[in-house]
């Protein structure tokens, strides 16, 4: 029922439904006001979920986003909001595929592993602990391999190296770029340390030079069990399932221009429960510069 054009007058209709006729004309309006922020909501919610920024974005980070974009205006639950979302088809469905890209079988040192002691090592600064990890990417030139480093502390990837092959090569280069950018934001990384696998890249001579050179403390797992380098698992997870270039459409220098993209759109604008839904640059530099704040802006 309602006012304008109804043939069945609205103050009849409360008194035999029982109801108010004020009752009714507070919820039409706010039933109003609701349309309108679930479908600001879902807007905002496809602009965040653009190519070029976090094309697939969880419930819980949209939610973190919508609630700092809207502010005061923002009044659903996260029930409602996850509605908002089923209802406008804009649920994900996560896959999983965990491919082999550690091989063991080297004659050179395996260190200690320096984190799962007792009690486990927890990161208690930026620049006290990094892990690292290799991955596959899916390429229209067959596959490449994208080494990664994260402040585990701050979980801002320090350095990345997407590779042709799985030479010790993309490692260095993804370490040096760590260091850079540790002394770039004026952060000690003297007794860092460096959390990896036992494969054969992390384990050769030029790695671990390049790593006792800048008096990093070597750290390595004891058996192939992901859990031992869990936090390194979950990024190569985050970071090749968040965006799409890893599909398989891309070659190599467009995937290359696609990683680096969206390392920078996750160090930048992906909330982290972990960090208390802080954005990596947040909790590394101490500066808010979400780039996703400016929707609507000119």
């Amino acid at each position: 029922m309602s006012q304008g054009g109804s043939r069945y007058p609205i103050r009849p209709l409360c008194r035999l439904l029982g109801i108010s006729a004020q009752g009714y004309y507070k919820h039409n309006y706010n039933s109003d006001e609701t349309d309108i922020l679930s479908a600001s909501i879902v807007l905002y919610c496809m602009y965040i979920r653009g190519n070029d920024k976090l094309p697939k974005a969880g419930c819980r980070e949209l939610y973190e986003l919508c609630r700092q974009y809207f502010k005061d205006k923002f009044t659903i639950g996260r029930d409602r909001f996850y509605n908002i979302l089923r209802s406008n088809n804009l649920m994900l469905r996560r896959r999983r595929y965990r491919p082999r890209t550690t091989d063991s079988g080297h004659g050179y040192r395996v260190y200690d592993d320096l984190l799962n002691t007792s009690p486990k090592f927890r990161p208690y600064r930026n620049g006290s602990l990094v892990v690292c990890d290799i991955t596959y990417v899916y390429t229209t030139e067959g596959f490449a391999y994208l080494s990664l480093v994260t402040d585990a502390y701050s979980r801002y990837i320090v350095g990345y190296s997407l590779s042709r092959t799985l030479e010790v090569n993309g490692p260095i280069k993804a370490i040096n770029q760590a260091i850079e950018t540790y002394h770039h934001y004026g952060i000690n990384i003297e007794g860092m340390i460096h959390h990896s696998d036992r494969g054969m890249q992390y384990a050769s001579k030029a790695y671990t030079d390049t790593l006792k050179s800048n008096k990093i403390r070597i750290s390595m797992t004891q058996t192939g069990d992901p859990l031992h380098n869990a936090l390194a698992e979950r990024m190569n997870n985050t970071i090749k399932n968040s965006w799409f270039f890893n599909d398989g459409n891309l070659s190599f220098e467009q995937a290359s221009d696609a990683v680096r993209a969206s390392i920078d759109m996750y160090n930048n604008a992906r909330p982290h429960k972990a960090l208390d839904m802080r954005t990596p640059v947040e909790v590394l530099t101490g500066r808010k510069m979400n780039p996703l704040m400016n929707y609507g802006q000119s």
